[in-house]
């Protein structure tokens, strides 16, 4: 096998397949944060996701599209309009970016100063104001720690971050920290800063500046405040709402009419929660005498400039709608139109904020994704909110089982294994962490499940069915750095035999997580893993096992880790293996690896199942690199590679991919953007197929409909055929050199032919 080096690596890869991407998670649990209306184009909005993605909405929330993807994997925060209402800013970490609305690009970054504390962790921003569209004037609070201490600066540049003035730190000012930070819109050196709780007697407090923070005067003293608002028509009315103070301090709006130097109470019955902070106030702009203000649990309007309030209680625990406001933006060609981020679900409403509608998106977080393809048939399978969820691609319909309410402190995580042979059998591992979990099984695409197995693992990292035995099952469950294989008869679900299957060497570390099962489809008992660094083969099923190493020594115990390992369905005799430090493939039943990709983390495997020496892997998000994908059509000798920037910077740690003719389509789970659909098109088959070269066994007529002959040459005798089907079920058996083949579904067919020296090969056949 050809190797690759890693600068031949680099060049291929301006090479990969067109491609489409699309979204396909069900838009019933779209999480979205600081929904911002477009000033300039009706019923735009924009709103960040869980994540480090923009998207847009072009027709008032009901279609959202990708508009954004940051290049990097920290979530986007504090998303909002710079003024002038032509572009967005958002931070991320320890920077302040500005996003053209035209161009979708980011035109300047401004990132903040670090904390200059020795052994300070490194310092996030909690806060920020921007004074002009340039970037010349921005006001910012940062976080840090020490050890397991907290603290904050905040900071001032008037030259755009040329150069920063530290007007404020925690451990000067009895540890009270700053919840939020602003700049008077009409003078760029009058400063607010809103104080919260500190670890002393002393807290909250409205810091007003009117020299950049040189010196610094002290209103609503004692009381913690957060949000500040301004009334876009007269900057000298501002309104103050108080923050968390867990009922000590009562919850309050404060009202200036002479920018800040007096400020009055706003008469507002509220019901007695919890944290009873005011989380928003935003006015109208197009008609500032409409006001809305979000609260914990409860959302306030006022038609008159605040002077009166309505509010409308959402019960903790008991309405689904609303919890927790994060923003609220009114549509500017619409006033009674507003649209509502929340940490539930996000809400839409016609009527100022009175009733509210939720607002569908398919943008949140996915544990796990499974394809089971039967024909042309194909099957999406996710887990999600902790439930279960399938699509149908072909109707496009998707069916949710057992989602738990958006309020959920700690959601089960699903992981979904579908049933590569038998349609509608799906395997699933319902995870609780320290409380364990059920792996279950169902018969009818998620609908109803069995248990057939308890554990209190993390997760499910191997199932394994038996292509000579449906009802035989191999699974590896991970607990930390331990594990645990057992195999599981499932023939009578209400008798499940479960035998545990002795690993070799366990260690000080426990049993080690076994990573890749593969099973002979000729033989049953002919198991092989994937373990730590080392690939295992066993005769007895699993009783005693043979070390498989040779080639996989540059794998090296204790640094390295096979993550994977897949058998080819075409040839039974590759195996392929993803390690940390690349791929690796052996022709010969394990006896010898060799390396087909070098220095990449790879953590997961696939052969396609139609088209020999077409492989896939997966790159997941790790602490250096976001997803990726490499595959080959020519067995490895050359590898292509679908970029972090061709899948949108995404999150992912669960791909999986459905083969087609001359296509690859991959279905990737991610934490913010659902699932994502990436198509790779027009692969250039037939390069490369070692399988086939110099193959001494022929099959006639091919398609074929009835009866298939087998022929060989160079005298060599066959003493048995086998046909698989290409999930690698064995269908059919014989020792004549004519079989018939009328039974078999339509569809592409594996014949094994082995001598009578034992030697065994492989053609492939069409059935129509």
């Amino acid at each position: 096998m050809k190797k690759i080096t890693i600068a031949a690596f680099l060049l291929y890869t301006g090479l990969s397949a067109l491609a489409q991407v699309s979204f396909e998670a069900s838009s019933n649990y779209g999480k979205l944060e600081n929904i911002t209306y477009d000033a300039h184009i009706e019923n735009t909005m924009y709103a960040a996701t869980q994540g480090n993605h923009i998207v847009v909405s072009t027709d008032n929330g009901a279609n959202w599209t990708l508009f954004y993807s940051y290049p990097g994997s920290p979530f986007l925060s504090n998303l909002k309009m710079l003024p002038g209402n032509n572009a967005l800013s958002f931070s991320t970490g320890d920077a302040i970016h500005f996003l053209d609305l035209a161009t979708h690009t980011v035109t300047a970054s401004f990132p903040v100063p670090p904390s200059n504390v020795p052994d300070a962790g490194a310092s996030y921003i909690s806060s920020y104001s921007v004074f002009d569209a340039a970037g010349t004037t921005i006001l910012v609070d940062t976080g840090f720690s020490v050890g397991f201490a907290n603290f904050g600066k905040t900071f001032f540049t008037e030259d755009g971050g040329a150069n920063w003035a530290e007007i404020y730190y925690t451990l000067d000012n009895n540890n009270i920290f700053v919840n939020n930070v602003a700049i008077s819109p009409s003078d760029s050196k009058k400063l607010f800063l809103a104080r919260g709780n500190g670890d002393t007697e002393l807290d909250g407090g409205l810091l007003i500046s009117e020299d950049s923070g040189a010196t610094w005067a002290e209103s609503i003293a004692g009381i913690p405040v957060d949000q500040i608002a301004f009334n876009p028509s007269d900057d000298d009315d501002i309104f103050v709402g108080t923050g968390i103070s867990f009922g000590e301090y009562p919850e309050n709006l404060y009202h200036s009419t002479d920018n800040g130097a007096t400020w009055n109470p706003v008469s507002i019955a509220w019901t007695d929660e919890t944290l009873n902070n005011i989380t928003k106030i935003v006015f109208n702009q197009p008609n500032p005498n409409k006001m809305i203000l979000l609260e914990e649990n409860e959302i306030a309007r006022s038609s008159d400039g605040g002077a009166t309030w309505q509010n409308t209680v959402y019960p903790v625990g008991l309405s689904m709608d609303y919890y927790y406001g994060l923003n609220a933006s009114y549509n500017p060609f619409n006033e009674n139109e507003v649209a509502i981020s929340t940490d539930l679900f996000p809400q839409f409403s016609t009527d100022g904020g009175a009733t509210l509608s939720q607002i569908h998106a398919k943008f949140y977080n996915v544990i796990s994704t499974s394809i089971g393809k039967y024909g042309s048939d194909v099957h999406l399978y996710y887990g999600s909110n902790g439930g279960r969820l399938h699509k149908n691609i072909a109707t496009g319909v998707t069916d949710a089982y057992e989602i738990e309410q958006p309020d959920s402190f700690n959601p089960k995580k699903n992981y979904m294994i579908a049933d590569p042979a038998i349609p509608g059998r799906v395997f699933t591992y319902a995870s609780m962490g320290f409380f364990g979990g059920n792996v279950n099984v169902s018969s009818d695409y998620g609908a109803t499940k069995t248990n057939i197995f308890d554990s209190f693992a993390d997760d499910i990292q191997e199932l394994t069915i038996d292509p000579n035995n449906s009802n035989i099952i191999y699974i590896s469950m991970r607990s930390g750095e331990g594990g645990s294989m057992t195999k599981l008869d499932i023939t009578d679900l209400g008798n499940v035999i479960a035998t545990d299957i002795t690993t070799p060497e366990v260690n000080e570390f426990g049993d080690g997580v076994v990573t890749g099962i593969a099973i002979n489809p000729a033989n049953s008992n002919e198991v092989y893993i994937a373990k730590r660094t080392k690939v295992f083969k066993s005769v007895d099923g699993g009783t005693n096992w043979v070390e498989k190493t040779s080639g996989l020594e540059s794998i090296v115990e204790g640094s390295d880790l096979i993550w994977d390992m897949a058998i080819n369905p075409l040839n039974p005799a590759q195996m392929t293996v993803a390690s940390n430090i690349g791929i690796f493939t052996t022709v010969d039943s394990a006896e010898n690896w060799t390396s087909l990709l070098p220095n990449i983390d790879v953590r997961r495997v696939k052969h396609s199942p139609l088209n020999d020496g077409v492989l896939v892997g997966s790159v997941f998000a790790n602490i250096n690199e976001l997803a990726s994908i490499v595959y080959s059509v020519d067995n490895g000798d050359n590898w292509s590679t679908i970029t972090q920037s061709d899948l949108n910077y995404v999150q992912s740690y669960a791909m999986d991919y459905d083969f087609e003719a001359n296509t690859i389509n991959a279905y990737i789970a991610t934490t913010d953007l659902g699932i994502l659909k990436y198509t790779i098109d027009d692969l250039e088959l037939g390069i490369h197929n070692p399988a086939m070269n110099n193959n001494p066994i022929g099959v006639y007529p091919n398609p074929c409909t009835s009866q298939l002959n087998i022929v060989a040459a160079n005298n060599i005798e066959i003493s048995s055929v086998t046909v698989f089907s290409m999930t690698g079920q064995k269908v059919l058996e014989s020792n004549a050199l004519t079989l018939n083949v009328s039974s078999l579904s339509k569809g592409i067919y594996l014949v094994k032919a082995t001598s009578a020296s034992g030697k065994s090969f492989m053609q492939k056949f069409v059935k129509e």
